[in-house]
């Protein structure tokens, strides 16, 4: 409701000054001001309440996923020494390598066929992926070095180091100790099972390290 009026409204519409019409305007001050008051608000553009302004948008919640996941670290990235003409030493012993990819599929976070991919991917630049016959036929072997002339030992040694070194993990006691036996020579020794010459009555033995020696009258 409009609280203008015509002069025509006044009292004394003559003398302006005329201490009725002064009245009648201050009535017409007052009763606008208390319409002012009483009217809803028209504000288009509201603050945010407190608990509205620190709720995150959904481009930041987006933009912080894409930190975290970054800061994950990608084990495909990742070059170890030997990579360009996949050479790299190997310091897990293979009955290790087994109990790993074991261990990973019982987590259920990754199939057979996906681990297959990612260790072909990460250990090699052009080669077709791991057949499920070679996982297979690697995880049916026991022995520290049985099985080291697979794929699937060399791919799955380079796919677990590099998923290391990507969430931060220390090296185990295992690695370190493999690497105190055949650093300088190689890393594990990536050849087929040999025959080995012994005295009469000896035996030939394999650690977990894979190192061989002949135990005297076939005492461990």
């Amino acid at each position: 409701m409009s609280t203008s009026f015509k002069i025509s409204d006044l009292p004394n519409p003559i003398w302006l000054t005329d201490p009725a019409n002064l009245a009648f305007m201050k009535a017409k001050q007052d009763e606008e001001a208390a319409q002012k008051v009483l009217a809803p608000s028209t504000n288009t553009n509201p603050k945010k309440r407190k608990s509205d302004a620190s709720e995150p948008s959904t481009s930041a919640k987006k933009a912080k996923k894409v930190a975290a996941d970054a800061g994950d670290g990608d084990l495909f990235s990742i070059t170890l020494p030997g990579d360009d003409d996949s050479t790299v030493e190997i310091f897990d012993s293979c009955d290790e390598l087994r109990r790993k990819i074991n261990a990973l599929l019982r987590t259920g976070t990754i199939t057979k066929a996906a681990l297959m991919r990612d260790m072909s991917r990460a250990a090699y630049t052009d080669a077709p992926n791991i057949q499920s016959k070679q996982l297979a036929d690697f995880l049916s072997k026991k022995g520290a070095t049985s099985g080291s002339t697979s794929r699937v030992c060399y791919a799955s040694y380079v796919y677990f180091e590099k998923k290391r070194i990507a969430e931060g993990k220390a090296k185990s006691k295992h690695r370190r100790d493999m690497e105190a036996r055949w650093d300088g020579q190689g890393g594990l020794p990536r050849r087929r099972e040999e025959k080995y010459w012994c005295a009469a009555g000896d035996q030939i033995v394999q650690d977990a390290l894979g190192s061989v020696r002949s135990i005297p009258g076939g005492r461990r």
